[in-house]
């Protein structure tokens, strides 16, 4: 059972591509529908169908009557023949989703991050009992996980530009996450898989050009072009806390954090704050709450936040021009930041660009880690490296 089809002849694994990516696009079918869809001969489907289904990936899901004593038989990918799992390991909270193979969300669960950097490989292993137990999913039907990190995971098993996470450079955090998982693991950055999710999450109305800026305890930028994730030759794409805006690049602070991000990353954003009203403990969520009840240091606080990331905004379409911005992180996703930022783009371009709040707030990244390990089961399963295209994304569904 749970075979894979990447060892066979490359006609036969044409045929399984485009049958299971019918089936997991559009759902149950009958063999007749499938023929029509995908162009194959009822025969080739029969064969197909035969495969998949003596294999453990398809299954009989009832009959269709198509008049006097005609039925059809109807297939369904078989849900639970196979689990995607997502982690965002953030740090202060560890996200954990499960996924059968058609994109349904079966389980979703949370963590208080330890705070050390060793206990991460734990704390993992740990969120993923908790998930299949929740779905009651047998622990070998998970192919595949994907973990969102911040920063860049490096060739050694390291984590780079994590500096909101003391230490975990010298953790081999590759091999400890492998050894705890015990599954094929992709590492991939948290504002890419991010992006990622909220392009999923958007469906059909998902832009080809699209941008992601993720505004919190760091801050940095997600790129889809055509559907697909730029990550550049060192997977550092997108690390634009490091632009000089906001304050002095050659500043000893900005090789560490950035001088974008110690502008309107939190630390950055409260230091303005305190600096104006001389409250050194007012929280985030403090400033967000005086900015609303009028506030002259908060407003000023805020407004000097959006104006930096106006210019973001700006930098951005200049060099990628994607059809919209989108803002999330506890700080991005705030509507009031976002709507500012909106107002003053037209002081800094003429030409309009869509700036809006991300819709799924902290859940973004961890549904993306989902999709891209859904979408490499999908891919190593049913698909082959030799054979151009692969299997888009199923819908997501909650």
């Amino acid at each position: 059972m749970n075979q894979r089809f990447t060892t066979s002849p490359v006609l036969r694994q044409l045929s399984v591509r485009a049958v299971m990516e019918r089936l997991l696009r559009d759902g149950a079918a009958s063999r007749a529908s499938l023929s029509r869809s995908t162009g194959l001969s009822k025969q080739t489907i029969s064969e197909v169908m035969l495969v998949l289904a003596e294999r453990g990936w398809v299954r009989e899901s009832g009959i269709i009557s198509g008049g006097v004593g005609r039925t059809a038989v109807r297939y369904a990918i078989d849900a639970r023949a196979g689990f995607a799992l997502g982690l965002d390991l953030g740090a202060s909270t560890l996200r954990g989703v499960l996924s059968d193979i058609s994109g349904t969300i079966v389980a979703e669960h949370e963590l208080a991050a330890d705070g050390r950097g060793g206990q991460l490989a734990v704390q993992a292993r740990a969120l993923k009992a908790s998930l299949l137990k929740a779905a009651d999913a047998p622990a070998d039907r998970v192919q595949i996980a994907t973990v969102a990190t911040p920063g860049v995971m490096n060739p050694q098993g390291h984590l780079d530009l994590a500096p909101n996470l003391p230490g975990i450079r010298a953790v081999d955090l590759a091999s400890q996450l492998r050894d705890a998982l015990e599954c094929q693991v992709i590492f991939e950055n948290d504002v890419n898989a991010a992006a990622l999710g909220e392009y999923w999450e958007a469906g059909e109305n998902a832009d080809n050009h699209f941008a992601f800026v993720s505004l919190g305890t760091g801050v940095g930028l997600g790129i889809l072009i055509d559907g697909k994730l730029l990550r550049g030759s060192g997977l550092a794409a997108g690390e634009i806390g490091y632009l000089p805006l906001g304050g002095d690049p050659y500043a000893a602070s900005s090789l560490d954090r950035g001088a974008l991000e110690s502008a309107i990353g939190a630390v950055g954003i409260k230091e303005r704050y305190q600096l104006l009203s001389g409250d050194g403990a007012a929280s985030m969520r403090d400033i967000f709450d005086r900015f609303n009840a009028g506030e002259a240091a908060a407003r000023r606080t805020i407004e000097e936040t959006a104006r930096i990331a106006a210019l973001v905004v700006l930098t951005i379409t200049s060099v990628v021009d994607p059809d919209r911005v989108v803002f999330g992180g506890n700080i991005g996703a705030r509507p009031e930041l976002v709507a500012l930022i909106d107002a003053m783009m037209p002081k800094v371009q003429r030409r309009p660009i869509r700036v809006e709040a991300g819709r799924l707030g902290p859940r973004a990244t961890v549904l993306g880690a989902t999709a891209i390990s859904l979408g490499e089961m999908h891919n190593s399963l049913f698909s082959s490296l030799e054979l151009p295209g692969r299997i888009g994304l199923p819908t997501l569904r909650q």
